[in-house]
């Protein structure tokens, strides 16, 4: 049968919601601090969180950069079954973290009273501004860890890993919130400890992951190739930081404006709704993240089908969001009381009536986060910046041009803002693909067709369905031209792990199928076959019947035997809820 979206969606459904959950928890445990202060501190010195907030998403910018490029690039090693560039990578994202990463946050941190008065003049403000930021600053570099680790161990097939990480560490912030806040009368510093707390309890226990021998991860020095990794890493993570240091800017800019137009009352309300859209990106950042990890490898695997079935399973995922904008829509008096809004103020009523209208542009914002994500991913540089670049110009332009109009709200500029970009896109993409007849997709821009030859199949749990596809995969192998002598290890290596796969399902699984992709280009071919039963590794079940084949009662797994003997590179991982096994096999000249 035709390639299906059952093993990509399982893999995407899996991962994301362990990324969701991992998201909610990380930004429920900022949010906390927020409500915290604003109930025990006063309304005030949310504002003040919220005033300092570009310098924290200066550092989560860092991170970006140094950390999501080389997840990315780890992603595509892992995919192509290169665990040794996979493990220079690595080992040269923990050494930037550690020496970038720490002179940044105390960087921000000697020079935190100065920057406060060059982003505000409010000294209703600014004090609590100064000391939020000071503290938290000092430990910035943990996020930055804390964030590049977690990616890494989700992209190694072990979300729930990170889940349990996060959510262990917002526990953590939320106690030491609560007494150093509303026990020990810490204040905003109190917040900002309370986050540190958070980001030290998640590196901790991912680092103990990270030991076990199942890590695709080591601590491999990268020598004379550290500064090529470092810029390669940078030069990938380069659209994504862009479009978070942008988001920075925007926070910053709209500040500006809303103080101007509103003074610090309308600060307040720009804070509550900027921390909904933050919990919205739950979904966001969960998909994206998600994306990245699934999608690198897809690429990695030059699996463009499955990444086109990726995107369009993660756009539906997305569609969770209109849960928030209906929550924001129908019950904004309850978002009120969360940070201390006394129910029939002057300040509840106006707030009500904002969050229903900035609840409108929370849908455009996500699709077209994950078109930018998608245009990453396939490395269409060019496309993500500009995607970035014009969110940021609409909004801030939008927002102040709304602003001066008579008897308009600026706030119904994030939304014309938000549906202009994503219009923008569909009109460039269309472009791109129909009028310039570019290779790719509408909208998604995703290639309709890679270098050298691909086979894609989704096959049932049954011999009969096994060996119909092994029929078409020996007429590919010939239309290709592939030689008879690879052509039959790859028959022989296929039929016995399908087999496998078809023997050792359990449960309602075989009611669905598994996915088989084959790309044969200039290098060689390379096999890979996916499968969501249990989990079971046949490569190591071959390698031990090669130790103990003179014991007849543990000449269980002939054939896997062979298949170990006659392909040295083939490899197995359990990831994302799913067995995968990769087979290469170099050109041998004789095609």
């Amino acid at each position: 049968m035709k390639r299906n979206s059952f093993i990509v969606s399982k893999a995407l459904r899996t991962f994301v919601m362990a990324a969701v959950l991992t998201a909610a928890a990380s930004q429920l445990a900022h949010t906390a601090d927020s409500m915290i202060v604003g109930h025990v501190v006063g309304q005030d010195a949310v504002s003040a969180i919220n005033l300092v907030l570009p310098l924290v998403e200066v550092l989560n910018c860092m991170g970006f950069l140094i950390c999501f490029g080389a997840n990315a690039m780890c992603a595509q090693a892992i995919g192509s079954n290169d665990l040794n560039k996979a493990a220079r990578t690595f080992t040269t994202t923990i050494l930037t973290v550690l020496t970038l990463g720490l002179a940044v946050s105390l960087g921000i941190s000697f020079f935190s009273q100065e920057i406060v008065s060059l982003m505000s003049e409010e000294p209703r403000l600014n004090g609590m501004a100064y000391d939020y930021i000071h503290t938290y600053a000092m430990g910035g570099w943990l996020q930055m860890m804390s964030y590049g680790l977690c990616l890494f161990v989700a992209t190694d097939g072990r979300p729930r890993m990170v889940t349990i990480a996060v959510v262990a560490g917002a526990i953590a912030n939320i106690i030491v919130d609560f007494l150093t806040i509303s026990v020990l009368g810490m204040g905003v510093d109190g917040a900002a400890i309370g986050s540190l707390s958070m980001f030290t309890v998640n590196i901790i226990i991912l680092i103990s992951y990270l030991r076990k021998p199942s890590s695709s991860y080591r601590l491999k020095w990268p020598g004379k190739s550290l500064g090529s990794i470092f810029i390669n890493n940078v030069k990938e993570g380069a659209p994504i930081t862009l479009s978070n240091s942008l988001m920075a800017v925007t926070i910053m800019l709209i500040n500006d404006i809303v103080l101007r137009f509103l003074g610090s009352d309308g600060l307040f309300i720009w804070s509550v709704c900027l921390q909904m859209l933050l919990l919205s990106y739950v979904f966001i950042d969960g998909v994206i993240e998600s994306m990245f990890a699934i999608g690198g490898v897809l690429v990695g695997e030059r699996d463009l089908k499955g990444l086109d079935i990726l995107v369009k399973q993660a756009l539906i995922v997305i569609a969770m969001l209109v849960t928030i904008v209906i929550f924001m829509m129908y019950m904004p008096g309850l978002v009120g009381n969360l940070f201390g809004v006394k129910t029939g103020t002057m300040m509840a009523f106006e707030l009500d009536r904002v969050l229903r209208i900035f609840a409108l542009m929370l849908i455009p914002f996500a699709v077209t986060q994950i078109l930018l994500s998608t245009y990453q991913i396939l490395g269409h540089d060019k496309a993500s910046v500009v995607t970035a670049t014009a969110q940021t110009v609409m909004l801030v332009l939008g927002v102040w041009a709304v602003a001066e109009l008579e008897g308009v709200e600026l706030w119904w500029g994030f939304v014309g803002a938000c549906a202009l970009v994503l219009l923008f896109q569909v009109g460039y993409t269309t472009a791109r693909s129909r009028i310039f007849q570019a290779n790719i997709s509408p909208l998604t821009m995703i290639p309709h067709e890679t270098g050298g030859h691909t086979y894609d199949r989704s096959v049932k749990y049954n011999n009969d369905d096994v060996y119909a596809t092994l029929t078409d995969i020996d007429t590919f192998l010939k239309d290709v031209n592939v030689s008879a002598e690879n052509a039959f290890k790859i028959n022989m290596c296929c039929e016995e792990l399908m087999t496998n796969i078809v023997r050792y399902s359990k449960g309602r699984v075989v009611k669905k199928t598994f996915d088989v992709h084959i790309q044969e280009n200039a290098d060689g071919v390379f096999i890979t076959l996916k499968d969501a039963g249990k989990p079971f590794d046949p490569v190591k079940a071959g390698k031990k019947e090669k130790q103990q084949k003179d014991d007849v009662k543990d000449n269980e797994h002939l054939g896997l035997r062979l298949v170990t003997s006659i392909i040295p590179d083939i490899t197995y991982k359990y990831m994302y809820g799913q067995n995968t096994v990769f087979i290469s096999l170099p050109v041998d000249g004789g095609r």
